[in-house]
């Protein structure tokens, strides 16, 4: 009976998830006034830069996190440092550990300009010795040149001090690839897993300026590593190299953010996307993310670019909207057995310059978008009160699945609440709608008669591809498709409260609440 009682729950679960509408539901802001962060940025550190999950590092049953402040001057000018966080359930912090040219046992040696922290990717524990590893992205590094760039692999404690580390760079680490002026390699950096086989895991390293076929066109170079975290051997992906065969641009910065996102054409070998934040498709720097099929040398099978023009994607950006700044796989929000993965646009969000977005979308098993939705301030819930300048989702991070609800830590380092670009980060947890009374509703169109007892109409149907009508259960009762006329029948439906998702031919999804007398 027991056990029936549990399959029965998961159904249900199951059930609600499949098709539904997920809002933010909550939200905690983290800086030095908000969060109980309680220490003193000063104006620049750009404290959110970059974010990661790192899993239960101390041990209490909570996720944590760690954040750069990519220009923090300790032991030198813009050198940069890491935050260990260590979090409450309600997401606000218990106590933080940092990591600099100063502080948290870490004696590496850094120089002005570093910026150590550009990058952050939790590698778990590598060598099974219980202590975490993360990697850290210096890319101004200038080991070998100027501007090189360089990747720091840390050995974490269970207080978020480093334990041991490793350097790989130019002229460090076993790395034999040959690296020039203004490469930034460790622009981002990704945990692909074990991928070539041998038992060790691997990384993907971008170098988003790399000049492979054209200035600033941008590479992403794999690193096979040995279990000491040196570099056994590596394959780099770019204009020229590792078959990719996209036709990269002038300034593309493709690598600019690069994630493992699992075995998405189930050929057995895991695929990694890849940001090229700057390209053009569609207008100037609108972005784009290309979908790398892998062998398990390194080398690219095939590839999909999604970005406004291609890849089913359908959706206008702005101008300079870095789509692709900052990507990461998620969990299967919506239950359809599709991978989905978040995308951070830190720049225009179609309102106001520099506030900053972010999208979830879709994928199907080819590459290309199945659905998304995109989130911002006054979008799904959320109403945090981001302003001019804060590149919100320049960095994001998926955290932790509980129960119906699922976490991402999303970067700000432009906020500049306590000062000038002091930086923040956003703890947000995205849950399903089982109640509407919060239910986003946006500004330009609304619903009439509400309540009704007939029928609904919508004052503006330009481009509405379905409407969804959903009861509290989560349970799709109604369907309108091919939209054409302006009057909804719900006469028959029981007396209540449904959701109503309205899809436009581009994909995205605006949701109300509707009341059924």
């Amino acid at each position: 009976m027991k056990n029936f009682f549990i399959i029965f729950l998961q159904m249900i679960c199951f059930n609600l998830a499949i098709g539904q509408v997920y809002n933010v539901t909550s939200f905690q802001k983290i800086n030095d006034v908000n969060g109980d962060l309680y220490i003193s940025l000063d104006n620049d550190d750009w404290f959110g830069h970059a974010v990661e999950s790192i899993g239960d590092l101390n041990g209490d049953g909570i996720s944590d996190v760690i954040v750069s402040a990519l220009q923090d001057d300790d032991g030198a000018f813009n050198v940069g440092a890491i935050y260990v966080l260590f979090l409450n359930s309600n997401g606000a912090v218990s106590s933080f550990q940092k990591i600099s040219a100063i502080e948290g046992e870490f004696n590496g040696q850094m120089e002005e300009w570093d910026y150590f922290g550009r990058s952050l990717s939790y590698l778990g524990d590598i060598n099974s010795d219980g202590f975490i590893e993360i990697a850290v992205g210096a890319e101004y590094d200038g080991d070998g040149g100027y501007r090189h760039g360089a990747v720091w692999i840390l050995s974490l404690t269970e207080s978020g001090n480093v334990n041991s580390y490793q350097k790989i760079s130019d002229t460090q680490g076993g790395f034999t690839g040959v690296l020039d002026v203004w490469d930034v390699f460790g622009s981002d950096i990704a945990n692909i897993g074990d991928l070539n086989n041998d038992g060790n895991i691997d990384i993907a390293v971008g170098a988003r300026r790399d000049g492979d076929g054209g200035d600033e066109r941008g590479a992403v170079w794999v690193l096979f590593l040995n279990s000491d975290f040196t570099v056994n051997s590596h394959q780099k992906i770019s204009d020229t190299q590792g078959d990719f065969e996209a036709p990269l641009s002038y300034k593309d910065y493709f690598g600019g953010s690069v994630t493992n996102i699992g075995d998405l054409d189930n050929d057995g070998v895991i695929d990694l996307a890849v940001g090229a934040y700057r390209d053009n498709d569609g207008g100037i720097n609108k972005g784009a993310v290309y979908i790398l099929f892998m062998n398990i040398d390194g080398t690219v099978k095939a590839y999909q670019k999604i970005s406004e023009t291609e890849g089913d994607f359908n959706e206008t950006l702005e101008e300079d909207s870095l789509f692709g700044v900052s990507i990461d796989l998620t969990q299967d929000i919506n239950g359809d057995g599709k991978t989905e993965i978040i995308i951070g646009c830190g720049n225009y969000n179609g309102q106001n310059d520099r506030i900053g977005f972010f999208y979830i979308l879709n994928l199907n098993s080819d590459g290309k978008v199945d659905s998304f939705q995109k989130y911002s301030d006054g979008l799904m819930g959320f109403d945090g009160e981001l302003v001019e300048g804060d590149f919100f989702g320049y960095s994001v991070s998926t955290m932790i699945e509980d129960g119906l609800n699922y976490s991402f830590i999303i970067g700000a380092f432009g906020d500049s609440e306590n000062g000038y670009r002091k930086g923040a980060a956003w703890v947000i947890k995205l849950g399903l709608i089982l109640s509407i009374e919060d239910l986003n509703t946006p500004n330009n169109i609304f619903l009439y008669p509400n309540p009704t007892r007939n029928a609904f109409s919508l004052s503006d149907i330009t481009n509405v591809n379905t409407i969804q009508v959903f009861d509290m259960l989560g349970r799709e009762v109604l369907s309108f498709n091919s939209v054409k006329s302006n009057q909804f029948n719900v006469a028959y439906l029981p007396v209540g409260e449904y959701i109503i998702n309205v899809v436009t031919e581009k994909g995205s999804i605006s949701s109300y609440k509707l009341i059924k007398e």
